[in-house]
């Protein structure tokens, strides 16, 4: 489906997928003061939505708005409007996240992949903005989300989790706080290791040498140990499994290393090269459960949170901010994220597009529980 359609062809379809909400928080979030041109809170939405999604500069934004019928706007009229709705943007966000029946408590054991991309404003080489995200792994959907700037780094205590869930992160969040924070949370976890700055006991309470362990692995063989780590002052036991990669699943792993540091102008450690022969991972769920083979495979399917990100870049062009303002990026950025959220439900619902474009759903639900009252 083409990005324009959520602001032009299927615009009515797409308001039947908001949140009920919406005029009034558009109030409270003083995104809407004073109704002049743009009056109602689905119009200053479908403004937003053809500045961020459509990729339109300020004065295309004010173009097409008057094409549109939204109103009679000038290029700074349209700054002041969006300036003006970022955190009306998350929210509306949050509550469509919500009503999927995510981002709220469960009980039943879920799986949140969890990363994080780098979103630069136009001119900049470094990192201006973060969006960190949590995908459910089953329905391949987004189930949170988190904003941040330059400070926000990558770990799993900003992580959003349901209770029994289970957190399937890389390298960049193994650290001792941010994994005791999900098992304080009644989470679990999967995370790739680094044991270089992850300090592991073992069971009799002894500092274990994580890389004599490795070298007795034969190429191919999966390990699996009882381990446990420590954290003010409470200990937490957890399992190390580990493989050995083949020779040459190494000597690639190795090319990558050596070209990344490379690239980034760094030297390549020995411990680089070593770690590049194996996959080691810690987790907290039980063995009888899930064997250590299948540990594995589940942290395989870590990268469908990178085939997220190079969708929300190739498709919602992400990666192509064009506001410098922090409050105009702000908008712009959830923009983006309501529209990824938005075309996840439409393109989930796509068989059922009715003949005259909008969801009668509610109406059809109301009907049947008349109906079931009058038997």
């Amino acid at each position: 489906m083409e990005n324009a359609q959520v602001v032009n062809d299927q615009w009515e379809y797409v308001l039947s997928l908001l949140p009920e909400d919406l005029e009034a928080s558009a109030v409270s979030k003083l995104a809407i003061r004073r109704r002049r041109a743009i009056t109602t809170a689905s119009d200053l939405l479908r403004l937003a939505l053809g500045y961020s999604v459509c990729d339109f500069s300020l004065r295309q934004t004010a173009a097409w708005a008057e094409v549109s019928g939204l109103g009679h706007l000038s290029d700074v009229a349209v700054l002041k409007r969006l300036r003006g709705a970022g955190d009306w943007l998350a929210h509306v966000v949050v509550r469509c996240l919500q009503e999927r029946g995510v981002a709220v408590g469960r009980t039943s054991r879920r799986v949140r992949v969890v990363d994080a991309t780098v979103v630069s404003r136009p001119g900049s080489r470094g990192t201006d903005w973060r969006l960190h995200l949590g995908l459910d792994l089953e329905a391949g959907r987004i189930s949170s989300f988190e904003l941040t700037g330059v400070e926000g780094g990558e770990t799993l205590r900003r992580c959003a989790l349901d209770r029994d869930e289970v957190v399937l992160a890389d390298r960049a969040y193994s650290t001792v706080p941010g994994v005791a924070s999900v098992l304080n949370r009644r989470g679990h976890i999967v995370v790739r290791l680094h044991w270089r700055v992850f300090p592991l006991l073992s069971t009799s309470g002894k500092p274990l040498d994580v890389d004599a362990a490795l070298q007795t692995l034969a190429p191919g063989e999966v390990a699996d140990w009882p381990v446990c780590f420590r954290h003010e002052r409470r200990s937490y036991r957890m399992r190390l499994i580990a493989m050995r990669k083949s020779a040459a699943a190494t000597e690639r792993e190795q090319l990558k290393v050596r070209h990344e540091a490379s690239r980034k102008g760094r030297p390549v450690t020995a411990h680089s090269l070593q770690a590049a022969g194996f996959i080691v991972v810690l987790t907290d769920l039980p063995q009888d459960l899930v064997p250590a083979p299948e540990i594995l495979e589940l942290y395989r399917l870590r990268w469908q949170i990178e085939i997220a990100f190079k969708r929300l870049k190739s498709l919602l062009d992400l990666d192509r901010l064009r506001a410098k303002d922090p409050a105009l990026a702000r908008t712009y950025l959830y923009g983006k994220l309501l529209a990824a959220v938005l075309l996840d439900d439409l393109c989930e619902r796509l068989p059922a597009f009715s003949p005259w474009g909008f969801s009668l759903l509610p109406q059809t639900r109301q009907s049947l529980a008349i109906a079931a009252a009058l038997d």
